[in-house]
């Protein structure tokens, strides 16, 4: 089924053809209009189109409007400013929007715009025997958000996660447990995972201060590449106590994948995969390494394996590639990695398309910024992280403190602190486009006002309440909305925008859009209940607006859903 904005389109693409046969199509838009005062949707063809018939934006704007205003779907259009064409929708259109919502209640906002499409979704990315800190929060939030609207688009989807448990970072975390004695009873994961985090920062530290010890580090990352049995052992163990860690945060989180890709089991293949580009002449042999020459492609210079024969980053990510397109054999792969790294992406998807031409226009990295502090950007060589698991403990305490329904069983409110924080930290972590750098204010993040994941459950839980309490004599796809005031109306305007809003989020790869468009739905919401009431009106306009509202409910949940955010029936 067609979109409204798709519908409009198609006639103004139609009119065109009929007023103006010899101009071609145009590139042109056909947005939502900003206020209910220019209708619901406008266009700037005529501004377009203006230029090659050498005529006035409006000249060619009332043209078109003669052709268009019989549509079914216009109550009226109108000529804006030098020449915007305005459409203003029948209610009935807005009326029809509202059925849909009930009928299709947790489906809305789908559609079949990537159907057949095979996307495989890469993030996560955390690297064993270090801190899962806030920077990795954003990063699944991010993923398991763009995960769930690829698949509200019929999308088949795959999750990888793709980890490093070996490299330099394990050979510091080792070099530092063998001078360490291993508590002799872990009570929980948080405790193995403090323990993990404080020996890695001493490693850390140790290799960039002293010599000797970095000269030990390095000549024990030699021996991991080559399964030391010495090292084997301890290497095994506190890797396991990473992955359940990370287990339990990716639970914490909703987040799950469809298969966990190692550093550890692409290395071996990934040097092949690099020497087979060297005899081709992709890659080439400097001062005993293998480069990738990227000048010659208008990027830069990587090395792909080391002197001493050990693949890096880039090296690895040669194997992995083909070990993902073992496991699935993708249209379109999404990178979700921070912008540090947008030079290294630029190299290795030039590198994977000239080794497997197949997969050149397949790989997408999208780059995100850094989550920021009022201390500045985070470091795990020095050990001052800010992890996970404690900005999400940080996060309940301030939400218990704002939770104060006395009505809700003490069960229930650690489920709504939990819920509700959860909610503000993915908030944060996604109403910014993700290029941006983001700051994580507690303070603003819990508030029950304004800007935050907070406020648009509370909108909803505002909702769940009036349809508890208000007993209405059925409301249905038939209710009477002649009695309904500008806000009703209003409230079922915005309702119109939210599948062309996560289509474009699906286009994008943005889960910005859809905040936005939540936090304008809520705030309408808001509006209308500081002037509507539903109790105490008469039959048929109290039956109307609670068809209205709950349509609003239902919108709102399937959005907070696709953002990885649970709604709240009592709060």
């Amino acid at each position: 089924m067609l979109s409204i904005r798709e519908n409009i389109i198609g006639s103004v693409v139609s009119a065109l053809k009929k007023e103006f046969p010899d101009q071609d199509v145009l590139n042109f838009e056909v947005a939502s209009a900003k206020t209910a005062e220019h209708g619901e949707y406008a266009t700037n063809i005529a501004f377009i189109l203006s230029k090659k018939v050498a005529r006035s934006p409006r000249d060619v704007a009332e043209q078109l409007k003669k052709n268009l205003e019989h549509n079914v779907l216009f109550e009226k259009i109108e000529i804006a400013g030098p020449g915007f064409i305005n459409f203003f929708l029948k209610k009935t259109v807005l009326q029809e929007t509202l059925s849909r919502i009930h009928a299709s209640k947790e489906k809305f906002g789908g559609s079949d715009s990537m159907k057949g499409k095979k996307i495989m979704v890469e993030f996560a990315h955390p690297n064993t025997h270090k801190a899962f800190h806030i920077g990795h929060l954003r990063n699944i939030c991010l993923g398991s958000a763009l995960v769930r609207i690829f698949e509200s688009q019929s999308a088949h989807v795959f999750r990888a996660n793709y980890q490093g448990d070996i490299g330099l970072h394990v050979a510091k975390f080792l070099w530092a447990y063998m001078k360490n004695k291993k508590p002799a009873n872990f009570k929980t994961h948080t405790e193995k995972t403090q323990f993990l985090g404080a020996v890695y920062a001493e490693g850390a530290k140790a290799y960039e201060d002293d010599e000797l010890a970095q000269a030990e580090i390095k000549d024990i990352n030699r021996r991991l590449y080559l399964k030391d049995p010495k090292l084997m052992g301890m290497w095994e163990e506190t890797r396991t106590w990473s992955l359940e860690y990370l287990e339990e945060i990716y639970r914490r989180l909703g987040a799950h994948f469809d298969r966990l890709f190692f550093e550890s089991e692409v290395f071996e293949l990934g040097k092949k995969t690099v020497q087979e580009g060297l005899k081709k002449g992709i890659f080439e042999e400097s001062e005993g390494a293998v480069v990738f020459p990227g000048e010659k492609y208008g990027l830069h210079t990587r090395v792909f394996v080391t002197k001493e024969g050990h693949p890096t980053y880039e090296g690895k990510e040669m194997g992995l590639v083909k070990m993902e397109v073992e496991a699935f054999p993708f249209d379109k792969t999404v990178h979700v990695v921070a912008n540090e790294q947008d030079g290294y992406f630029q190299v290795v998807i030039k590198a994977i398309e000239l080794l497997m031409p197949e997969l050149k226009n397949k790989k997408k990295h999208l780059s995100y910024g850094i989550v920021k502090l009022a201390s500045g950007k985070m470091s795990s060589r020095t050990g001052e992280v800010i992890t996970a698991e404690f900005l999400i403990d940080a996060v309940e305490k301030a939400v218990s403190k704002a939770i104060s329904n006395e009505d809700l069983s003490n069960e229930e409110r650690q489920t709504v602190i939990a819920t509700v924080a959860l909610g503000a930290i993915k908030y944060v972590m996604l109403h910014s486009t993700a290029k941006n750098d983001i700051v994580f204010d507690l303070k603003k993040a819990v508030q029950f006002e304004g800007d935050s994941g907070p406020y648009l459950q509370y909108g909803y839980a505002r909702i769940a309440s009036i349809l508890r309490k208000v007993k209405g004599g059925g409301f249905s796809a038939e209710s009477d909305f002649s009695e309904c005031n500008e806000l009703d109306w209003l409230l079922m305007r915005q309702l119109l925008y939210f599948e062309e809003v996560v289509k474009y989020a699906a286009d994008d790869l943005s889960t910005h859009h859809i905040t936005h468009y939540l936090l304008e739905l809520t705030a309408t919401f808001s509006r209308w209940y500081d002037a509507n009431r539903v109790e105490g009106e008469k039959e048929v306009l109290k039956n109307a607006r609670l068809y209205i509202i709950s349509g609003v409910a239902q919108v709102l949940k399937n959005g907070l859903n696709l953002l990885g955010i649970e709604v709240i029936e009592k709060m």
